[in-house]
């Protein structure tokens, strides 16, 4: 079978690029733009009105107009619950601006993940935990035995979030910088002076010495290069933050490509070559017979830009000449999902729909005003925006990570290299995908959480039958936002009240960073930025210097940003804002929550909006409570006593 990536909206339409040249863009339908459905297989079983996508065809079929096939079917997850002994855990790190904050939290709690799996716990016979020993070799008390194995074999790998600019490479374009894009290669091969074993790029417990050459056997000196591993992602990196595309290129993709260029027209990107670096350290990182993790860390909705096609034009500059991006029909303000929502830049109306010339919108003009075509807001709500979607569609990813077949280069089905290799087949139960992301912690929290200093976090189970996910995702099928208004990515003020807590958005005018919880306040956004799902005291404010400015370091209360009036800036008490930055921000992560619920019970959830992060006494300091959640996951998939 050969299936041609289509595109949501393009049908016919025009562009005159930099060069002047026009070039014609086929219609279809797909992407991410609330049309696409997905065969999951999730075992909590999701449904359209609870905020899922409609299960029982093949994954990634998406559009009235034509479809995008991005998979095939998922195996359920209904199965029982393999058990293996070796863990390969993958760090996906957002590294683009300021995550700086988030990855010191981050690597201050993966050592204690990396403990409670090396050195697991003990527990009495009904799970209750019991003591935590001083070694893998020290006795459990009378009555209680170790929670699972102690883990003697463990590979922990970092990559992050850029993948550069997707083929544009004109001036004023965005992430054309070789530091832009790292390939999704694993960090010691992109960065300098992190330690990996062997020279393999990632870090291998091994205490029993049986690798060769032996990996390490002191568990201090793991967490100490675990540490440093995660902080040299950075926060330089490209702003279109691919964190689901880069897990797919390094753990699914059966075709990697070498690079990314424009056809000899200048017009439509195309996958050139193989990586066979890659391909190289992913066999050397990936065992067949492991549990594997994926552990996402991120403050910003997924921006996956196809490298087929159009993808490139989100990277492109809309200056020097170079037009905006396009204007969409009316009827996108209305519902993205119906058939008339389509760009005022194609030639022909679709079927059934007002002519083009006659549309309210498209009288303004095809292209954007320059004013509402911020380059930091082209990956959001692009549909309703510009009547067409270049973002991978997440079925994409629903089925790269749930264990079903995924498409080669050539469009055909091929067996999924996550699931695949060796001659041995890993069972879907196998896999964790863990997101460390932009919702509030309210949101995935026990109710007994919001008033205790304890603070747990709901399982996949839980999620279900509480119905969170309504208030995390909404349901883009049906064109139904998130219940909690927090979790609605918008440029205005937002209203409303967290179903939970009983708190309402307060308004931008308010300079109390405390007036809810949550968020603190709305702000001025300019039409260049989205409201915050959530905020967080950072562990010391941060001074937003004229030096700092000038060395381009990342800091949200510079001179400049005060007219915003952003919580980030507001004193503790109360009060104009400052260029001292006392709070962490995050934006509503929604394409990488879709993912995660479709992947049922092999789910973690936790906000990157860390409750605590004052008191490194308590058990909800920092990101303690994700790793904890995240460690009753991967015991789960790991051998027994």
């Amino acid at each position: 079978m050969s299936v041609r990536y289509t595109y949501a909206g393009l049908g016919g339409l025009l562009l005159t690029l930099a060069c002047g040249s026009k070039v014609e863009i086929g219609h279809g339908q797909g992407g991410d733009g609330g049309t696409e459905t997905s065969t999951a297989g999730a075992g909590a079983g999701s449904d359209e009105e609870d905020g899922g996508q409609p299960s029982g065809g093949t994954a990634g079929q998406s559009g009235s107009g034509g479809s995008t096939i991005v998979g095939g079917p998922i195996p359920k997850d209904d199965g029982p619950q393999q058990e293996v002994g070796k863990v390969d855990l993958l760090l996906a790190i957002d590294n683009s601006l300021s995550m700086a904050e988030k990855q010191r939290l981050f690597a201050d709690a993966l050592p204690e993940l990396v403990e409670r799996l090396v050195n697991p716990r003990c527990v009495d016979d009904a799970g209750n935990v019991v003591s935590a020993p001083a070694s893998p070799s020290a006795a459990c008390p009378s009555g209680s035995r170790r929670e699972l194995k102690p883990l003697r074999d463990l590979h922990i790998g970092a990559i992050t979030s850029s993948l550069g600019s997707h083929g544009a490479s004109g001036a004023g374009d965005v992430c054309t910088r070789a530091g832009d894009d790292d390939h999704a290669y694993l960090l010691p091969f992109v960065r300098n002076d992190v330690p990996s074993y062997d020279d393999q790029g990632y870090l291998k417990w091994d205490p029993d010495g049986l690798s060769n050459p032996p990996g390490e056997s002191d568990a201090q000196q793991l967490a100490d290069a675990v540490r440093v591993m995660v902080q040299s992602a950075g926060e330089s990196g490209c702003g279109f933050e691919s964190q689901l595309e880069s897990v797919y290129r390094f753990l699914v993709d059966p075709e990697p490509y070498q690079t990314v260029t424009l056809d000899a027209a200048g017009s439509r990107s195309e996958k050139v070559g193989v990586d066979e670096e890659l391909l190289r350290q992913r066999a050397a990182f990936l065992r067949p017979d492991s549990s594997v993790v994926v552990l996402m860390l991120t403050d910003e909705n997924d921006c996956s830009i196809m490298d087929e096609s159009y993808g490139w034009l989100i990277s492109r500059s809309n200056g020097s000449g170079v037009p905006p991006m396009f204007r969409s029909t009316s009827q996108c303000q209305v519902d993205p999902n119906d058939t008339c929502c389509q760009s005022c830049g194609e030639i022909v109306e679709h079927a059934g729909c007002p002519a083009m010339q006659a549309d309210a919108e498209c009288l303004k003009g095809k292209t954007l005003p320059l004013e509402d075509d911020s380059l930091n807001l082209r990956c959001f709500e692009q549909k309703r925006r510009f009547g067409f979607d270049l973002l991978y569609p997440t079925a994409r990813y629903v089925s790269g990570f749930g264990g079903g077949t995924v498409l080669d280069r050539s469009g055909a089905l091929v067996q999924n290299p996550l699931f695949h290799s060796g001659g041995l087949t890993r069972d879907p139960s196998l896999f964790t995908f863990a997101l460390v992301g932009g919702m509030p912690w309210q949101d995935v929290a026990t109710t007994d959480s919001l008033s205790s200093e304890t603070l747990q976090l709901l399982t996949p189970t839980q999620l279900e039958s509480q119905k969170r996910w309504p208030l995390l995702i909404g349901n883009v099928a049906s064109n139904v936002p998130p219940q909690d208004p927090f979790m609605r990515e918008s440029i205005d003020e937002r209203s409303g009240t967290n179903p939970l807590t009983g708190e309402d958005i307060v308004p931008g005018s308010s300079q109390d960073p405390s007036a809810n919880s949550i968020n603190g306040h709305e702000h001025e956004t300019f039409a260049t930025d989205l409201q915050y799902a959530c905020t967080f005291d950072l562990p010391a404010p941060i001074e937003c210097s004229s030096e700092a400015q000038a060395a381009d370091v990342a800091c949200d209360c510079y001179p400049d940003d005060l007219e915003r009036n952003r919580p980030l800036c507001n004193p503790p008490g109360g009060g104009a804002p400052t260029t001292l930055q006392y709070k962490g921000k995050a934006y509503p992560a929604l394409r990488e929550l879709r993912v995660a619920r479709e992947l049922g019970r092999r789910t973690v959830l936790g906000s990157v909006c860390s409750r605590n992060t004052s008191d490194d006494a308590r058990t909800d300091y920092g990101y303690r409570p994700i790793f904890s959640a995240i460690g009753e996951r991967v015991a789960a998939t790991l051998e027994k006593p």
